[in-house]
């Protein structure tokens, strides 16, 4: 199975580890003082990197596809320009109080599909991942954070999703809830999800795609090894919007997804 369907909200690159990578200490989210608009580049710059692994766990939303266990290269890298994790890259722009601003670009490694992953998607033309941007922003309420984007791909529409989470630290342990709301609009979900004349047969009928919301909500727990060291399990469920359960290829509404990982910060 190619396709990876991005069920969790936009924002889930940065989230997962986020508590660990905070740690280090320069990250957009952290607490700020300051007043008033400040631009990134009056902030000192400090260089921060690592590397890591993991596996993660999805469920397709395509009827008769299965669910995958795959790897997760895990690189991050930061300095008061940018914040690179994994496939997303945000470019810090400047912050107004406990607001952070940044310009994200999201490469949609594993999204779309081909019609050998699935018998509903015999006959179908090949659907591909693509490279997102678009602005994105967290607030640091003191009692939780709040984080936003609104990305394009050109011809795959927009995707738009905001988030709340709060973490607990226990000691070596962080625990992090978390939950979000994605939109996603017409033109992305006729592009995955639709079904255009040509493709048509039995028990599958043409489909033009419609906006939508998924729903999700997780839980991460971090465990800080050593300073360096971190283990995370990051774990939840999406609930796909009508727009794409309408779709003759989807036969799932809830959408389990877990990851587990490692991470060394030098």
């Amino acid at each position: 199975m190619q396709h990876r369907l991005r069920v969790w909200h936009a924002l889930a690159p940065v989230l997962f580890f986020s508590c660990a990578v905070s740690a280090a200490g320069t990250s957009p989210e952290a607490g700020n003082d300051a007043r008033g608009f400040t631009f990134w580049s009056d902030a000192p710059n400090v260089t921060r990197w690592g590397l890591g692994a993991g596996v993660q766990y999805e469920q397709s939303p395509y009827k008769g596809d299965d669910a995958t266990v795959s790897p997760l290269p895990l690189i991050y890298f930061e300095n008061k320009w940018i914040h690179l994790f994994g496939t997303t890259l945000d470019v810090n722009i400047g912050r107004w109080d406990n607001f952070s601003f940044t310009l994200r670009g999201e490469y949609a490694l594993g999204d779309g599909y081909k019609e050998s992953d699935a018998p509903i998607l015999d006959g179908m033309q090949k659907r591909q991942g693509g490279f997102w941007v678009g602005p994105a922003m967290a607030w640091d309420t003191g009692y939780g954070i709040f984080g936003a984007s609104f990305l394009t791909a050109g011809n795959k529409g927009l995707k738009g999703g905001v988030d709340y989470r709060r973490p607990f630290d226990y000691g070596d342990f962080t625990l992090v809830p978390h939950a979000g709301i994605d939109w996603y609009n017409s033109r992305y979900v006729d592009y995955y999800y639709g079904v255009e004349d040509d493709e048509t047969r039995a028990g599958r009928d043409a489909y033009a795609g419609k906006s939508t919301y998924n729903l999700s909500a997780g839980v991460r727990l971090d465990y800080q090894l050593t300073p360096h060291q971190t283990l995370s399990l990051d774990a939840g469920v999406s609930r796909l919007g009508g727009g794409i359960t309408d779709s003759p290829l989807v036969d799932r509404t809830i959408i389990p997804e877990a990851r587990l990982g490692y991470l060394y910060r030098f």
